[in-house]
């Protein structure tokens, strides 16, 4: 494995080294970028939940999933940037940098104002007609609206800067930002609430972040490119590139969002507003097991891109192979004690009344979280190799059989109908993505269950077996974990000495050489 090695010293030559160390590094920077925030939200949000109550909060929480979904209108630029610069650098034209990305933040951010507008306009019929939310709260929904409208364009400028920090390969940078403007994210809330300001104030402060945290993102990118403050050129024959290259990832970005958020859209329409604010702290538990998949692919994705161009295919394919082998091996165990512990661990961080209602949902969401987790390698492939056009039509093909299931499951079964309904959608994603990888590499499906793969395969079983006997001898909290952490244990010693091989030994002590 390898990855792309760039000097902390502002560029004037193309920087070429391969080492299998930055490509480490660079995991364990993404994935310290993201535990980081993670536990600043669980220690505030039962806070938050507390002061705002479940119709505030689930405002809230429909802000952010607002935010989410109006993303679509990105069009792919910040990957785009990312690729134009990257190349760029490969060939040492370090000249045409500004335009390049003075180009790209322009027309990110006229996509941005095109998304506020949008969203400001409809924000009184989401508010009136399409959320089921209490009359004296939707005056506050409205203004949280409106504000949020006004920040798509600093949301959208930072994603073409992002996309520049990652073609420098500088995740040290870009999670140097990353950590404490998401940590704000659930900082500010808890903070406000504290001095008594209400939900449209608390998210005007969100914004007042955003804005800081675009001002530091291009700090970090002049630094690293010194032209970009001289040299302001907005160059139009590079607009249609750009979006060319960004066209099947816009289409993704346009589907991913209804994908992702339908279920909650369907319990706020179906069920009441309210309902959004229990669904969402399980579903916001079980998504961010993500974290070690989107870290892993972030750092394998310029290694795919790299080994397509030489033509490797194989490499291509080992890396496939184990980095599935590696999320059976790491997410599994952490899906299994999340099922087990999901009552205790929810009664012990939002109460009881909240463990009544998220207990099963948390259960579900998180073994589809596991499937959701092997499905990032494929997408990675696609996208690495050239074919980010086969991840946007398996997509396509998701939405009307998703549209039908969730209304169904929604509407009959609740929450846990809507939790049932991500968890299908997310197999059903798995499968045709790893379909799709096998045909583009002509890697033959039987290595998917080849003996390295399956033995990992057969220890996670194993290791569920033991947890299902722990639970039907049950009797304390302390005394489930303190067997449970044995039984993981032993998983991750067998798995060391009898799953992975040498050279995956080798990768893992230099991921935690790096981790330290």
């Amino acid at each position: 494995m390898s990855s792309i090695e760039i000097s902390a010293q502002p560029v004037t030559s193309p920087a070429l080294h391969v080492g299998g160390k930055i490509l480490a590094r660079n995991t364990v920077l993404n994935i310290i970028g993201q535990v980081v925030p993670l536990l600043v939200g669980f220690a505030t949000t039962p806070y938050v939940i507390r002061h705002l109550g479940p119709d505030r909060f689930g405002i809230l929480s429909l802000a952010w999933m607002v935010v989410g979904y109006f993303a679509l209108f990105d069009l792919g630029i910040g990957p785009a940037t990312t690729k134009f610069v990257a190349e760029l650098l490969g060939k040492g034209d370090v000249e045409k940098l500004p335009a390049v990305v003075w180009t790209a933040l322009a027309t990110q951010s006229t996509m941005g104002l095109v998304a506020g507008v949008l969203l400001a306009a409809s924000s009184p019929a989401l508010v009136n007609h399409v959320f089921k939310m209490p009359p004296a709260l939707r005056s506050d929904a409205r203004w949280v609206f409106l504000i949020l409208a006004v920040s798509f364009p600093i949301n959208f400028a930072s994603g073409s800067l992002r996309g520049v920090l990652a073609a420098f390969q500088r995740f040290d940078l870009a999670n140097a930002i990353g950590v404490p403007a998401t940590a704000l994210w659930y900082l500010i809330p808890a903070a406000a609430l504290a001095f008594g300001l209400d939900l449209p104030g608390i998210v005007l402060l969100l914004v007042i972040s955003r804005v800081m945290a675009l001002g530091a993102h291009f700090l970090f990118c002049q630094r690293l490119c010194p032209a970009l403050a001289r040299d302001r050129a907005f160059n139009r024959s590079l607009v249609g590139p750009l979006l060319g290259f960004g066209g099947w990832v816009t289409l993704s970005a346009a589907i991913n969002p209804i994908l992702g958020y339908l279920e909650r859209f369907l319990i706020g329409a179906l069920i009441a507003v309210a309902a959004v604010g229990f669904y969402t702290p399980p579903y916001m538990i079980s998504s961010r097991l993500a974290i070690i998949p989107g870290s892993l692919t972030a750092a394998l994705f310029p290694a795919f891109s790299a080994s397509a161009g030489r033509g490797d295919g194989a490499w291509i394919k080992n890396a496939l192979l184990r980095s599935l082998k590696c999320l059976i091996l790491i997410v599994g165990p952490a899906v299994l004690l999340l099922i087990f512990f999901a009552r205790p661990f929810l009664t012990l961080w939002l109460g009881p009344k909240f463990a009544a209602e998220g207990t099963l949902v948390l259960q579900i969401l998180a073994a589809g979280a596991l499937v959701n987790s092997l499905a990032y390698v494929p997408l990675s492939l696609l996208q690495g190799v050239g074919r980010p056009d086969l991840a946007a039509k398996v997509y396509l093909l998701e939405v009307p059989l998703y549209v039908v299931a969730a209304w169904f499951l929604v509407g009959r079964f609740g929450l846990p109908g809507a939790a049932l309904a991500f968890a299908l959608r997310v197999s059903l994603d798995f499968l045709l993505l790893i379909v799709a990888a096998c045909w583009v590499t002509r890697t033959s499906p039987r290595l998917l269950v080849a003996k390295d793969i399956l033995a990992g395969v057969a220890a996670l079983a194993a290791l569920a077996v033991g947890f299902s006997a722990l639970w039907n001898w049950s009797q304390a909290v302390l005394a489930d974990a303190f067997f449970a952490a044995l039984l993981t244990a032993g998983f991750l010693l067998a798995a060391w000495r009898f799953v992975l091989d040498v050279e995956e030994r080798w990768h893992v002590k230099l991921w935690l050489k790096a981790a330290l």
